[in-house]
């Protein structure tokens, strides 16, 4: 069960709004860009002139910054996409690890088990407040496990 989510934040690195979308069966292409419209929409419905975004999805930032990609399987969310992106009138879409926005990370989780299709969030879930400071602060966690190395 796939599952999408993201958070908005003010220029400090601090929340605005959260969201999560339970999606259902699908590729972690398409629930990356249902996160990427849901957020792009609630851009534009709260009327944010300049928007950073950062995925951790590269596939996703490729095909949001080269005009001339298509993906039949994608068509309608990834026109949505553009369309949202173009009525925000200073955008930038880059890429980022997921080790370094464990929110986002963490509300896509969420969203897989949601009762609800959509949820916003005005303040943080308690799930993922300790994610925030982290995140907030530029700080992250190494997924690689740590190894001992010794002799005989």
């Amino acid at each position: 069960m796939a599952g999408g989510g993201g958070l908005l934040r003010n220029e400090d690195g601090r929340w605005k709004v959260g969201f999560a979308r339970k999606i259902g069966i699908t590729s972690s292409f398409l629930a990356e860009l249902w996160a990427l419209r849901d957020g792009l929409s609630l851009c534009v419905s709260r009327n944010f002139a300049a928007v950073e975004v950062e995925l951790d999805a590269k596939s996703i930032v490729d095909a949001m910054v080269n005009p001339k990609y298509s993906n039949i399987l994608a068509s309608s969310l990834m026109d949505d996409c553009r369309n949202l992106a173009k009525q925000i009138p200073r955008i930038r879409v880059k890429h980022c690890f997921r080790e370094a926005n464990r929110c986002a990370d963490a509300l896509a989780r969420m969203g897989g088990i949601l009762d609800d299709n959509f949820t916003v969030f005005e303040s943080p879930p308690v799930d993922i407040s300790s994610f925030l400071h982290f995140d907030c602060k530029g700080l992250f966690l190494s997924s690689f496990c740590p190894v001992s190395l010794f002799s005989l």
